[in-house]
């Protein structure tokens, strides 16, 4: 990589995150009393969340850049407390997935 690219590369990448970074901040204002750790949780869950979820969506909608921010600084809001039930809820999709595809396929067993 040319040591002139890294900058503007680093801007880049700094700005992408912005909205998501402020959303998890105001997030974490609406919840006072938490550690270090928590806050820092916060802002890596809420700002990772909220840049893939942002990209998937502009990907598939094509809206442009200033929607895609006020989209993420939104998802980071909420990523934080959704991210485990989000990922609860698949997984009890997942784990029932097996079963309910055999009784589609071959019928409920009757006792």
């Amino acid at each position: 990589m040319d040591p002139k690219s890294i900058l503007p590369a680093a801007i880049e990448t700094i700005s992408s995150l912005t909205p998501a970074l402020i959303g998890s901040a105001v997030a974490q204002a609406w919840k006072p009393g938490l550690s270090w750790r928590q806050r820092f949780v916060q802002w890596v869950v809420g700002s990772t969340v909220s840049y893939y979820a942002t990209q998937g969506i502009v990907a598939f909608t094509g809206w442009n850049e200033f929607v895609a921010q006020s989209i993420g600084f939104g998802i980071a809001l909420v990523a934080f407390d959704a991210t485990p039930r989000v990922i609860a809820s698949a997984s009890d999709t997942l784990t029932h997935a097996p079963g309910r595809l055999s009784d589609l396929i071959f019928g409920k067993w009757k006792d």
